[in-house]
């Protein structure tokens, strides 16, 4: 059988699952160890591409992918009688050209292998050499391949930037014994293409839990702490402040043992761990209100290793942070309104005078200057930025800060995706806008937030383009050429342009012109196949998710007070749902028009569609914050329940909002039926430009 006859195609049934399964187990030695249920959520989420013909599968790959835009290789994999016939070859081939927008592809494999040969031969290069985890501390090589030569989202991780796993007394003990039955399970934490994701660490408590074991052991167990595990530390009034919240969920320790548990978790949560792994049932069992009280994930081994891909994208993105935090964005009006040296860059010489300086310059000169900054309930100065209002349309931002003791906290980064994202308040459907950055002292945080999204980096400033209304694919490139010339953004203009110039009509081109629609939001392209939903939802679940006009709040403010986050998911029943991973959704609130109801009330970009069992879809979402476990079972009625998860962001709040008979009026000016929307209804092109266009007309 030569490589033309096999047919490459994410898994569709139930019997392909298992074969791919059957085949990982011929070559599991070398691959790691996987959890059944691994392989069955990356199945249920479209994460492994197969190899097949009509009689059995040849090979597969398993991927994730993460914020950094990367897709992460976990296995490649090809039967010993298939190989040498190009199948791993168009395996990543297939990967490549199912993430267009990504920025690289990336897999670690043992020196000692001789599958690190094969990835050279694939045409990946080895970035770095780094020590594995594994008991025989093996040296492992990191292979990246670049998906796009010049991409406009990216983010180079930082190798110190990965998320810390706290394990119990236990679970270190399975790991440093192989005769322990739980071995192999738990060795799946040191898995080859995981191990540079995670940090596993223990807490000092663990040395009270070696103090009740036996001489021999407990000597073992020190030793291998030592030499090879993290050991983290906590402030203590805050472990002690965390302790009494975990005492009440749990409720008092009935013995030593049971007192560490509590003492560990604390300290895992004051830390800000990404996940506390453990084997202990009864711990276990208070999981789903220890992670609501502290924000914690508490899973098995196997768990994690299932679910790593949303640990650490919620160890990095934890949005429930924005949610739980109400922060809001205010117009500055005194220097004396809040703590200015908590934005001060004191490494690099910046004095507290002379900042206070610039500031009240600023604040003297309103037509000019525009001063932001975003406060908590508790903390009146978690953000701040100074905007230069220019002339056609030009904003430079000045200053861009965070708190500094925000920095290497959930919530600091969330706050720079936030600020990233909509840096001068919500996009604004008829003002073109040029933004540059000119911080000669700019917070690292929002800088690697930026390079994710769409902003192009040009000498010492940071550029992006808002391009509102609708855009046939001549006038954008026409558009895109004059800014060329512009200094502060030429390049981001030239960037774009290699994008639009593409083909756009080829099938399968609908994520990079989805990119086109991100880079000039809230422009959107006239050309191309990106399909368009109008998708019902509450108004609990809009004020929520996007549109703060709902609460009791002027309905035609611009400029939102309220922090909301930049990215959301939203769930359906899988019937009458959008059949694409990637789209635009018209958003149709339903209920009565007195309060908002009733209405085409804004527009999103649908960046990823996952369907699977509604606990395994919270598990791998639940980041995202607004919805909680109990509002999914009560919309789905159980956890076994076949669910949809809309991930979603670029939300735009549209000023003229169509009514149900608007919008039925369009519908039947294009020979279509009137809908009432009790599902997602796709529409043609041509509906949704005028749709569009009616929501964003500025009205005389």
């Amino acid at each position: 059988m030569s490589s033309g006859d096999v047919a490459i195609k994410p898994i569709e049934t139930a019997s392909e699952l298992e074969a791919v399964m059957e085949l990982y187990k011929t070559q599991k030695d070398v691959l790691g160890f996987m959890p059944d249920g691994a392989f069955e959520q990356r199945a249920e989420s479209r994460q492994i591409f197969i190899a097949s013909d009509s009689s059995e599968i040849a090979g597969y790959v398993l991927f994730t992918t993460n914020m950094n835009y990367e897709v992460r290789v976990a296995h490649l994999c090809v039967a010993k009688h298939h190989r040498r016939r190009g199948i791993a070859r168009r395996l990543v081939a297939t990967l490549k050209d199912a993430h267009p927008t990504h920025a690289r592809i990336r897999a670690n494999c043992r020196v000692d292998y001789e599958a690190a040969d094969a990835w050279r031969c694939l045409g990946f290069k080895a970035v770095r050499r780094f020590t594995g985890k594994k008991i025989d501390g093996s040296e492992l090589i990191a292979f990246s391949l670049a998906i796009s030569e010049m991409p406009l989202f990216d983010s180079i991780e930082q190798e110190a930037d990965v998320a810390t796993v706290v394990c119990d007394a236990n679970v270190v003990i399975d790991i440093e014994f192989p005769k322990r039955p739980s071995h192999e399970r738990s060795m799946g934490l040191k898995a080859d293409w995981l191990i540079d994701q995670v940090a596993l660490s223990v807490t000092p408590e663990i040395f009270a839990d070696l103090a009740r074991q036996e001489g021999s052991l407990k000597t073992a167990i020190i030793d291998a702490i030592d030499d090879h595990w993290g050991q983290v530390t906590a402030d203590h009034k805050e472990v002690e402040r965390l302790l009494k919240i975990v005492c009440n969920v749990m409720g008092s320790p009935k013995d030593e043992s049971s007192k560490s548990d509590q003492r560990h978790i604390a300290i895992s949560a004051a830390i800000e761990a990404a996940a506390f792994v453990t084997r202990d049932g009864p711990v276990i069992g208070f999981r789903d209100e220890l992670f609501n009280q502290l924000g914690l994930r508490i899973l098995s081994p196997e768990e994690l290793v299932t679910q790593h891909d949303a640990v650490i994208n919620a160890h990095r993105y934890e949005y429930r942070e924005l949610t739980n935090s109400g922060l809001e964005r205010t117009r500055v009006k005194s220097t004396d309104e809040f703590n200015l040296e908590a934005f001060l860059d004191q490494q690099n010489g910046e004095g507290l005078r002379s900042f206070r300086a610039q500031l009240k310059d600023m604040l003297a000169n309103p037509k000019e200057w525009e001063l932001y900054r975003v406060s908590s309930s508790t903390n009146d100065s978690v953000a701040l930025f100074s905007i230069h209002v220019l002339e056609g349309g030009f904003r430079q931002i000045f200053r861009l800060r965070i708190n500094r003791t925000l920095r290497g906290t959930r919530l600091g980064r969330v706050l720079a995706e936030y600020i990233a994202d909509q840096p001068l308040g919500a996009w604004q459907s008829d003002e073109r806008r040029i933004v540059t950055i000119t911080d000669p002292n700019p917070e690292p945080l929002v800088m690697d937030a930026l390079s994710r999204r769409g902003w192009i980096q040009s000498e010492e400033k940071h550029a992006r383009i808002s391009l509102p209304g609708i855009w046939p694919k001549e006038k954008l490139i026409d558009e895109l050429s004059q800014l060329k010339a512009e200094a502060d953004v030429g390049k981001c203009a030239e960037s774009l342009l290699s994008i639009v110039n593409r083909n756009h009509a080829a099938v399968g081109s609908e994520a990079e012109t989805q990119q086109i629609e991100r880079l000039i939001h809230p422009g959107k392209a006239a050309f191309g196949h990106l399909k368009t939903w109008i998708v019902p939802i509450r108004p609990r679940w809009a004020k929520e998710l996007f549109d703060f006009r709902l609460w009791d709040l002027s309905l035609f403010d611009p400029d939102t007070p309220l922090v909301i986050n930049p990215d959301s998911v939203f769930y359906k029943k899988p019937r009458n749902s959008p059949t694409e991973d990637v789209g635009r959704i018209l958003w149709y609130v339903s209920g009565k028009k007195i309060k908002g109801g009733g209405r085409i009330r804004a527009c999103s970009a649908l960046t990823r569609r996952v369907t699977g069992r509604v606990k395994n879809l919270y598990r791998q979402f639940n980041r995202f914050g607004v919805y909680e476990y109990q509002h999914l079972i009560e919309h789905f009625g159980s956890p076994e329940a076949e669910g949809l998860a809309m991930e979603f962001t670029g939300t735009e709040l549209f000023r003229n909002m169509l009514t149900l008979d608007d919008v039925n009026m369009v519908l039947e000016s294009h020979g279509m039926r009137r809908q009432t929307f009790q599902g997602a209804f796709a529409i043609p092109a041509e509906v949704f430009y005028e749709i569009y266009t009616r929501s964003t007309e500025q009205k005389v």
